[in-house]
């Protein structure tokens, strides 16, 4: 069974633009991809689009064929996507895939998928008609004209992967036509291997600079935080130091002026070096108002990192699930505060262990793997 991924991916250093463009840092379908090769029959390759590139590169990354595809990067979405639509579907079909898997709505990769006419499934992620309730755009914006292009794009789709229980009630309500299915999100397998020694008082923020992902919560709790722990450190992954965001600057400017060399920002970095950093630390710091499945803390849960996260969205759904972590309420910098405090001066926590088996039982590459060709079975056994 040939299936054509159509996904983000973090460009490799070979790729003749690397470090020239912005790429999305996340790599989940990639790991998917390996764990598919690994256990099932499935063939996989992937499809990225990279929008100012200056050229088309093919690679092969971990085992996995890899296309990267040149695009402009200017009116796309003004355009409704509409160009990048036709160029990824056409490249989707060159390939002759039985079955066509998009990753986000929040782009072309669902329209695309549902243009080629194959048989096909889109994972949900990025949902713009809930990260839009929760963040209002402008009324003309690109976050708009996407949610516009999403509900589209679902309400021709059929089959759709929630990864989570928050997202699957959210689509079953806006869109109760949509066959659905629970599949979450798998993980690097090689993470399993990571183990660092805890440094104490090292809290870790992973994410881009969105105000989406809560980091001014973070700082208004860290200013408390620090009148009681002040050698209290934060070490930032996912900024974009060449081509920062209006909030990114002012985050970065309220928290250097807050708490000086004890912030370090990273950048944009490969995900085992953020993993190795992350397995280094007291706990993970999650405040999102929003989150569809967070890969950030199931990655800290099996380096044995604890989590802290914010109550009503998939980061809370799989702390109560497998444990090792602390829900804190939403806009609550006070709790948020407390409970930073807490799991800096304990230290230790237990139960690392016993959370860590649960995530490999519920999500490891094999059984993710698994999960997903069955359903690519049921929907080519339907068409």
């Amino acid at each position: 069974m040939k299936v054509v991924h159509l996904c983000y991916l973090p460009i490799p250093k070979e790729h003749p633009d690397y470090e020239k463009v912005w790429c999305h840092p996340g790599r989940w379908a990639l790991n998917l991809a390996i764990a598919q090769r690994a256990h099932t029959g499935i063939e996989p390759e992937l499809i990225v689009q990279i929008p100012g590139a200056a050229r088309d590169f093919e690679s092969v990354i971990d085992g996995i064929p890899v296309h990267f595809v040149a695009a402009p990067d200017r009116l796309r979405s003004a355009t409704f996507f509409y160009f990048d639509t036709r160029r990824i579907a056409a490249r989707a079909l060159a390939l002759r895939p039985d079955l066509v898997h998009a990753h986000g709505t929040e782009d072309c990769y669902a329209l695309a998928a549902l243009h080629t006419g194959r048989p096909s499934v889109i994972t949900a992620q990025g949902l713009f008609f809930l990260i839009n309730a929760v963040v209002p755009p402008r009324r003309f914006s690109r976050e708009s004209i996407v949610e516009m292009t999403e509900r589209s794009a679902l309400r021709r789709a059929r089959h759709v992967i929630a990864k989570s229980t928050y997202v699957a009630e959210a689509l079953q309500r806006q869109f109760p036509h949509l066959a659905l299915h629970r599949i979450p999100n798998t993980f690097d397998a090689r993470l399993a291997e990571i183990r660092g020694e805890k440094e104490p008082r090292l809290l870790v923020f992973i994410g881009s600079l969105v105000r989406r992902k809560g980091l001014d919560l973070l700082a208004d709790a860290l200013a408390e935080v620090q009148r009681t722990l002040p050698d209290v450190r934060l070490w930032v992954f996912g900024d974009q130091p060449g081509a920062p965001s209006a909030y990114e600057t002012q985050m970065k400017t309220r928290l250097r002026a807050l708490m000086e060399e004890r912030v370090i920002f990273h950048g944009t970095v490969p995900a085992r070096d953020v993993a190795h950093a992350l397995a280094r630390a007291t706990a993970l710091a999650a405040p999102s108002r929003e989150e569809m499945f967070g890969n950030q803390l199931i990655e800290a849960l099996v380096v044995g990192t604890h989590g802290i996260v914010t109550d009503g969205t998939a980061l809370a759904e799989n702390v109560r699930r497998f444990g090792n972590g602390t829900i804190v309420p939403q806009e609550d910098a006070p709790a948020l505060a407390a409970a930073i405090s807490g799991a800096l001066v304990r230290g230790e926590f237990p139960e690392r262990d016993s959370a860590r088996e649960r995530v490999f039982a519920a999500m490891g590459p094999e059984v993710v793997a698994r999960q997903h060709e069955a359903l690519y079975r049921e929907v080519l056994g339907g068409a």
